[in-house]
């Protein structure tokens, strides 16, 4: 989904299906245009289309953002079969480049 302002893009987001859920992601914009309820707008359009439960990862400076819209922390024992590379990457990843996320899930 695209978010256009002025003939100019400012904004993006998706959804991708899995085998097992479905995951809001890729939602991005334009630094000028945060602080305007472009995300918001975006995301209240994609769970529109996608319906619930709706997975997304975010990293741990996200959370608080997407806890705003009903999103909620998942267990790492309740993460959907496919959505994560192995554990052992994740923590690989956080070792070597500091980089932590976290899952959540919206249901309704």
């Amino acid at each position: 989904l695209i978010a256009e302002a002025d003939a100019e893009i400012v904004g993006i987001g998706q959804v991708r299906l899995h085998a097992h859920c479905k995951e809001l992601g890729s939602l991005v914009v334009v630094p000028a245009y945060r602080g305007q309820g472009v995300g918001a707008a975006l995301i209240a359009a994609l769970e529109a289309r996608a319906g619930y439960p709706l997975h997304l990862m975010c990293g741990l400076h996200n959370v608080a953002y997407y806890q705003r819209f009903g999103y909620a922390v998942v267990a790492e024992a309740d993460i959907p079969p496919g959505l994560l590379p192995p554990a052992w990457i994740m923590r690989l990843l956080a070792r070597l480049f500091g980089i932590r996320v976290a899952v959540m899930v919206k249901r309704a």
